[in-house]
Parts: C-alpha cells; structure tokens; sequence
C-alpha cells in the first residue's frame, strides 16, 4: 500500500503566463509554502490537451507575485507561452521528507473514518486548509462533512494505517 501511495502523482500547481521572453513561466502553487518544486526536480507538466511531458526545473525565483520557474526544455516565451494553463505534478515518493507525526495532506485523501468504537463511518475525499485549522472532508453515506483535525473532533490519525478516528458527537455538539 506505501509504495501503492508513492507512485501516485499529486498535482502541485498551475503555470501562469510567461514572465520576460527567456522562457521563464509564473507558476500559481496550491501550496504557498511548498518545497516539492526546487530546482533540479523533475516535474510533470500536462498542459490543455493533456500532453504530457516531463520537465526539470533548471532554477526558479520566489517573488513578492509568487514564483518564477525555468525548466531546461523550455527555451523562449513562444515554448512558454504552450505552457499556460499547464497542471504541474509530482510523484508523491518524490516530496521532501517531513518530520515524525507530520503528513502531507494528500496522504489523507481515502483514509477510513471510524467512530470511537471503531465503527466504519465513511472515507475522507479532502482536506481543506483554513486560516485557522485544517478540515477532511469526510464522505458520510451520502452526506459530506467538514471535520477540524483538532481534539475532540479527531482522536486519533494512523496515516500509515489509512484510518482517522473521528467524534461526530463532538461535532454536532457544536
């Protein structure tokens, strides 16, 4: 199953208009502080045809707009410019090491909810990010439901194990 996860390729982002006529192209991340996208990554980029190619990043700029990219494929803004729109991936074995106890939010799409006795209640099909905590979004027979990955309302989180143990009483308690 770990190695299943690893394969997957997770979307990182989307390539914006080209900045200058060098090639260099913006790219408009899902995460702002990212640290998948360095140089001497290789990406894949699926622009709006759905070509797909792999591209390696030769250098990239983090601006006050947000980032610049150069791949060494890409040379001038007319081979930019088919590039816009283009949704960046990475294979999710590829992401930088994280910390015991921490997790990629991407590894939590498809986990088992249970309740605190261990009874099945659904799966989590996202997780959303807020200023103040992050949320699954959890699928609930046919209902959706946003839970804080906080106490009380998760109890415990096993990513190895693909399992989060979720109050819904705490929630409706709310």
């Amino acid at each position: 199953m770990q190695k299943e996860r690893g394969e997957r390729w997770i979307d990182l982002g989307v390539l914006g208009r080209p900045r200058g006529l060098s090639g260099a192209i913006w790219f408009r991340s899902y995460n702002d502080q990212t640290e998948a996208v360095t140089p001497g990554r290789r990406l894949r980029v699926t622009d709006a045809a759905g070509v797909e190619r792999s591209l390696l990043v030769s250098d990239m700029d983090i601006e006050p707009k947000g980032i610049v990219l150069r791949f060494a494929e890409v040379d001038g803004r007319e081979a930019a410019e088919a590039l816009v729109n283009a949704r960046v991936a990475l294979r999710r074995k590829d992401f930088p090491p994280i910390e015991e106890g921490e997790y990629y939010h991407c590894d939590l799409v498809g986990m088992e909810v249970v309740g605190p006795e261990g009874e099945a209640l659904g799966e989590v099909v996202g997780v959303e990010a807020y200023p103040t905590v992050d949320a699954l979004r959890v699928k609930v027979g046919d209902d959706e439901l946003e839970v804080p990955i906080a106490d009380p309302y998760v109890t415990d989180l096993d990513v190895d194990a693909m399992r989060v143990t979720v109050d819904l009483d705490a929630l409706r308690a709310e």
